[in-house]
């Protein structure tokens, strides 16, 4: 058996491979254009120490309701500042957010590496414990940094933390979402 008799069952693999997430791809965006924007809570960052105690912050509350309100926001958070809004719902106590920042890159010839992580507050052991993840990274000098988890059935405190490779880390204020 020679190369080329190896060649043509793994080419037709590959492509077989990369039509099937395409199609995942396509079906991901749809389900996601489809949607509902629902009320805008805009939640301010700053940075910790990861010790902060739940109890200390302000609080934002975002509640899920059962019908949709359409946000409409054009305001891009500053570098270093952590927006989170609800972007909408998909049941009664499914709620999207949608979090963003602006992240400035040193060095814009070089990839920068990012990630979020959302954060719940639980009262059994007095700590922030993640609830969902998530990485990134961009070449260039600065960008628009977007997130939209979801937080389904699972009502009470939650804070959202950017970190950047080299610049260390943010964290919002925390905020409340019930059903």
């Amino acid at each position: 058996m020679n190369g080329r008799d190896i060649l043509g069952p793994v080419a037709a693999s590959g492509a077989t491979n990369a039509i099937k997430l395409l199609v995942a791809t396509l079906a991901f965006a749809g389900a996601y254009v489809g949607v509902e924007a629902t009320q805008h809570a805009s939640v301010s960052a700053q940075a910790t120490d990861a010790g902060t105690s739940a109890p200390e912050r302000p609080a934002q509350r975002i509640t899920l309701q059962s019908r949709a309100v359409p946000v409409t926001t054009d305001r891009l958070p500053k570098t270093g500042t952590i927006t989170v809004s609800a972007a909408g719902f998909t049941a009664p106590c499914a709620k999207e957010l949608h979090v963003q920042s602006v992240v400035a890159n040193p060095d814009p010839d070089d990839t920068v590496l990012y990630g979020w992580r959302l954060q719940r507050w639980s009262e059994a052991t007095k700590t922030w414990k993640p609830y969902l993840t998530a990485r990134s990274g961009f070449a260039g000098a600065r960008k628009v940094a977007e997130w939209h988890p979801r937080v389904v059935n699972n009502p009470g405190w939650y804070r959202v933390e950017l970190s950047v490779t080299g610049a260390g880390a943010v964290r919002s204020e925390r905020f409340q979402v019930s059903c």
